[in-house]
């Protein structure tokens, strides 16, 4: 079940970039607020982080549900700072889900 829902998050994550990303500087801002995003929200949710490339993964899909829900909630992130907050929250939220899947 978890491979799957891995799975899922690397298709949703290989989508959004081929949308959003444009440049080679984008990607690497992208990868990065990914990293720390889904560090932060590994401490939150189980108190250490998943690895770099969990992390990246968990970030960016992150940063497309926390766009997703700060969009319907009237917020725009502008900024890095502003990106960050929405990924991390973004991937709380998905590591959540993750658990509550797991659970079952």
């Amino acid at each position: 079940m978890a491979s799957l829902l891995w799975l899922l998050v690397v298709l949703i994550l290989m989508w959004a970039a081929l949308k959003i990303l444009g440049n080679l500087g984008s990607i690497l801002g992208v990868l990065l607020i990914g990293a720390l995003a889904g560090w932060l929200a590994g401490k939150f949710m189980r108190g250490r982080g998943f690895g770099v490339l969990k992390n990246i993964l968990v970030g960016i899909a992150g940063s497309i549900i926390g766009g997703i829900l700060f969009g319907l909630a009237g917020f725009h992130s502008a900024g890095a700072i502003a990106s960050l907050v929405s990924a991390t929250v973004g991937a709380i939220v998905l590591l959540y889900g993750v658990r509550v899947l797991q659970s079952r």
